[in-house]
């Protein structure tokens, strides 16, 4: 069902676009919502989701009106087919959580940060029937810190794409032309969804890959929409689900195997490749059993940390503003 909203305002200013049909999740339809009602527009706006799109097409009293129909997508989770976009006749727009043309495809904010980019962006762009590939409208850098995790970064870009969508609806309802740029895309990169999965920590990374690993799958308090960083260790028993994790000195490696890992004056080190190693900060345990007692202090330690910084999670906006939210699946 679409929710239609139309604001009038004389039929002597009547815009170029004669209504905008937007698809997306919970944060681009209530950004929406909010735009149409700041202003007056003589342009209907239909709130869809993706499922419903193209059934509301089809109806006769539903489908686009007049000659100029406009779509826009944010963070909708299917991929809008050709016989969608014709319909719309160039005239469609996605608001893609990423930075173009390196980052196309799917959990992009997620890749930048376990790939250690400092910079990542929000960006519009046409739609074409090459996922993520059209002409570039519009983007908006995002910055990701030393410490960004891939909830805290995801926010950060999800903040920019609200700001996107609200600049696109006003410069379509004025019938303004929208700029673009065509991209390389001899750069281009598309994630998929395969490319994300596996829970256990890998074992051909490098401490510093592994630590980004760790940073980029941490959701916390929501659910990663990919991979849960895991560690399991055989002997003695135990699996942790892993929040944070930090590269530890050369002499803390101690000449460990890739997935070894060691309890050491009441931390535990993990073995990663080329001879670095990781320092658990903070864990969860899922699996124990018969731990020795040097073993148990180093994990009594990984669980008081992770109690200490649940009672901080009030203090930081990032988490404040998940609490209402849920992570897209794309």
């Amino acid at each position: 069902m679409a929710l239609r909203i139309m604001y009038r305002r004389s039929l002597l200013k009547l815009m170029a676009a004669s209504d905008i049909w937007l698809v997306g999740d919970e944060l681009a339809c209530r950004t929406g919502q909010e735009w149409a009602q700041e202003r007056s527009s003589a342009v209907a706006m239909n709130i869809v989701t993706a499922s419903d799109l193209a059934d509301c097409l089809a109806g006769s009293l539903a489908r686009p009106r007049g000659p100029e129909p406009w779509l826009i997508s944010m963070n909708s989770t299917a991929i809008i087919g050709g016989d969608v976009l014709e319909r719309f006749d160039g005239r469609a727009v996605n608001i893609h959580p990423g930075r173009l043309p390196d980052f196309a495809g799917l959990y992009t904010v997620q890749w930048a940060v376990r790939l250690g980019e400092s910079e990542t962006a929000a960006t519009a762009h046409f739609m074409t029937d090459t996922v993520d590939a059209g002409d570039v409208v519009r983007a908006t850098p995002v910055p990701i810190g030393r410490y960004d995790t891939g909830l805290s970064a995801w926010l950060r870009c999800i903040r920019a794409q609200a700001g996107i969508l609200k600049w696109l609806l006003t410069e379509i309802a004025e019938g303004r032309e929208l700029p673009r740029v065509s991209q390389d895309l001899s750069r281009r990169r598309c994630f998929k969804a395969a490319d994300a999965l596996g829970d256990q920590l890998p074992s051909d990374l490098r401490a510093v890959e592994a630590e980004r690993w760790v940073r980029a799958g941490n959701y916390q308090p929501l659910s990663s929409p990919t991979y849960r960083p895991t560690l399991v260790i055989p002997s003695p028993s135990l699996t942790l689900l892993l929040d944070e994790v930090a590269v530890a000195d050369c002499a803390a490696a101690m000449d460990l195997a890739p997935g070894e890992a060691r309890a050491h004056e009441g931390k535990l080190i993990v073995g990663c490749a080329a001879g670095s190693a990781l320092e658990l900060k903070r864990a969860r345990v899922t699996v124990s059993g018969g731990l020795p007692t040097q073993w148990s202090r180093a994990v009594d330690n990984l669980s008081r940390s992770t109690v200490r910084m649940d009672d901080r999670k009030g203090d930081r906006p990032a988490h404040a503003d998940a609490a209402a939210m849920e992570v897209p699946q794309a």
